[in-house]
C-alpha cells in the first residue's frame, strides 16, 4: 500500500507533459511582450492562444469525462452531461469579440481548476491530481492575462 507521500506526488511524466502543455500560452504571451523577437507568431499570437485555450478547455472536461465514466447510472449520467461543459464554454468564448476572449477563457480555466481541485477525490481522481491542477491553473490564467493585456487592442 503506497503512503501518503507517494501517493501525492505527482508523476514525472504529468508534471512534465503538463508542464510543455503551457508553452503555447507563454509563446504567444512572450510574442506579444516582445513583438520584435518574433515577428511572425506575434501577428497570430491571440488567435493562436486563444484557439489553444479553448481546445485545453475541451482536453480537461475530456478528463471530467474519463473520471466519470466509471460512476453508477445516475452520477454518471450527471457527470458525463457535466464534463461537455469546458468545451462548449471554450468555444463559445472563440466567437466573442476580441477584448472578451480572454476574459471569458480565464474564467474557464478558474472554475475548472476550482472544480477539478474541490471534487477530485470524491471523482475518483489520484491524490496528486490537485497538486497538478492548481499551479497550471495558476500559470495558465496569469499567461492568459498577460496576453489579453498585452496583445494588440481590441
Amino acid at each position: 500500500m503506497p503512503d501518503q507521500a507517494s501517493s501525492t506526488r505527482i508523476p514525472k511524466s504529468a508534471l512534465w507533459l503538463g508542464l510543455t502543455g503551457a508553452i503555447p500560452f507563454a509563446a504567444g504571451t512572450f510574442a506579444n511582450l516582445f513583438p520584435d523577437a518574433w515577428p511572425d507568431l506575434t501577428a497570430v499570437a491571440d488567435l493562436a492562444v486563444r484557439t489553444y485555450g479553448a481546445v485545453i478547455l475541451s482536453f480537461l472536461g475530456g478528463v471530467r469525462w474519463g473520471l466519470g465514466m466509471h460512476k453508477e447510472r445516475e452520477a454518471r449520467s450527471r457527470a458525463l452531461a457535466l464534463s461537455v461543459v469546458p468545451s462548449l464554454f471554450g468555444w463559445f468564448a472563440l466567437f466573442l469579440p476580441a477584448p472578451w476572449t480572454f476574459p471569458v477563457l480565464v474564467v474557464g480555466f478558474a472554475v475548472q481548476g476550482f472544480w477539478d481541485v474541490k471534487t477530485s477525490a470524491s471523482d475518483g481522481a489520484p491524490a496528486w491530481y490537485p497538486r497538478l491542477r492548481i499551479p497550471l491553473t495558476l500559470v495558465v490564467c496569469l499567461l492568459l492575462v498577460l496576453c489579453w493585456l498585452t496583445g494588440p487592442p481590441g
